[in-house]
């Protein structure tokens, strides 16, 4: 499985996840309180709430994220073509940031705009 964290304000909560219609899914259910899960045919892709993870970023990655007391949901999948399907919906959470596990912090659209990358070049 791989991952990209979701950055946002304190508005940023699985409820407003689970209110997203997600690209082509079959079933949607919550796991736990802070988990929910996205089925497709073949691929899920799990949306993780953790708490305090500002605590594991260092200074000059803290100084890239807007948000003075962000929240941080991990979206944990299976298929990369899926994640960038859903993420690119008009639909998804627009005032995030992303954080690929790689160094990369930045605004979903400009995210976007860069090409969705996964890894460190």
């Amino acid at each position: 499985m791989q991952w990209i964290i979701l950055i946002g304000n304190k508005e940023l909560t699985l409820e407003k996840i689970e209110n997203i219609h997600h690209y082509n899914s079959i079933k949607s259910y919550k796991v736990t309180e802070n988990r929910f899960c996205v089925e497709y045919a073949k691929d899920h892709i799990f949306y993780e709430y953790v708490e305090d993870l500002n605590k594991e970023y260092e200074l000059d990655e803290l100084n890239k994220i807007p948000f003075q007391d962000p929240n941080f949901i991990m979206m944990i999948y299976t298929s990369e073509e899926i994640m960038k399907k859903v993420i690119k919906q008009d639909n998804f959470l627009k005032d995030i940031y992303v954080d690929n596990d790689h160094g990369i912090i930045i605004s979903v659209n400009d995210y976007i705009k860069c090409g969705m990358p996964i890894e460190a070049k």
